[in-house]
Parts: C-alpha cells; structure tokens; sequence
C-alpha cells in the first residue's frame, strides 16, 4: 500500500469515529436516490432456502490476491470464498474502517460459521458452496453496477441461491 493510501486510510478512519453523521453524508454522497423499494418473498420458506453470503467489508481468502488499495476510484472486482472456507482462512482488505476487530475475528463482517451454525439448527436449507466478498470503499460505482454486480447476479443464479445476505465493512 502506497504511504498517500496508507494516509487516507488513516483520516477516513479517525473522520468516521470522530465524525459520523458527516461522513455518512459525504460517503454516500454519489448514491442515486432510489424512491422505491425491491420486495421479493420468498418462494419458499427459510428453513428450505440456500442462504450465501456476500459481504463489502473487503473479505477473502488469504491465498487470493488483496483488495486493490491504491486503484482509484476503488477495486470493484469480487473475492469468490467457498463455502468450506474457515475463520483461519479468511482476511480482510479495507481501508475505510478500523480492521482490528475483523482481523482478530472475520465472522464479524462474514458470518460463515454463524450460518453454517443455523442451517445445522435446520433455521436455513444449506449454506451455499460460494460466497462473495467485495471492497465496499468505491466512490464511482460503475464499474461495480456495469461489472461486479452482474457477475455476482450470475454465479448466484447459477448456483441455485435463494437468499443473499448482505454484511457491510
């Protein structure tokens, strides 16, 4: 990480504790207002579905290559983590939020075993074999609506899965 990356990371950091109201206003500043809302119900119940997770806190395997920190305006590329992936595998790449916790303890921002821990219960169908991770930091999102999303939209689809649960950075 470049040392302009590394002091950036650290005023976003200290402007967001410090700061919050502000910051959500800038930070979501270049967010199209939507005026409605999506609703989809479930075609079927809970205890039935295949639940992933998908996840902008930056998470990934330790084997893949990080998060981009320099690239401006953001990495929009996504982090495919398997299903079978342990605590002791994951990390995170980030630089818009205090990592501390979430380096001690990624089932804060990527609750795997909690899930795996809920369908064992029978509360979900099954844990998908896929999840994806993502750098939630991007000002400019269009490589993310025009790129990323779609990919993800597709690899859900074509693995059958019924419920994406969202976990911001």
């Amino acid at each position: 990480m470049k040392n302009r990356t590394k002091i950036k990371s650290k005023l976003s950091v200290a402007f967001s504790k410090n700061f919050p109201k502000a910051y959500n206003n800038f930070t979501l500043k270049h967010v199209n207002k939507q005026t409605g809302l999506p609703e989809t119900i479930l075609a079927k119940p809970l205890s039935e579905c295949k639940v992933a997770l998908l996840s902008t806190a930056g998470v990934h395997l330790k084997t893949d290559i990080p998060f981009n920190l320099d690239l401006h305006p953001g990495d929009h590329t996504i982090r495919v983590v398997l299903g079978d992936a342990s605590e002791q595998d994951l990390t995170v790449t980030h630089m818009y939020y205090d990592l501390k916790s979430a380096k001690k303890d990624t089932t804060i921002v990527f609750p795997i075993q909690q899930l795996k821990e809920l369908e064992q219960a029978g509360e979900i169908g099954a844990v998908s074999d896929v999840h994806i991770g993502l750098f939630g930091g991007i000002m400019d999102t269009e490589h993310v609506e025009a790129e990323s999303i779609p990919q993800v939209v597709e690899l859900f689809k074509n693995k059958k899965i019924d419920v994406a649960l969202l976990v911001p950075g």
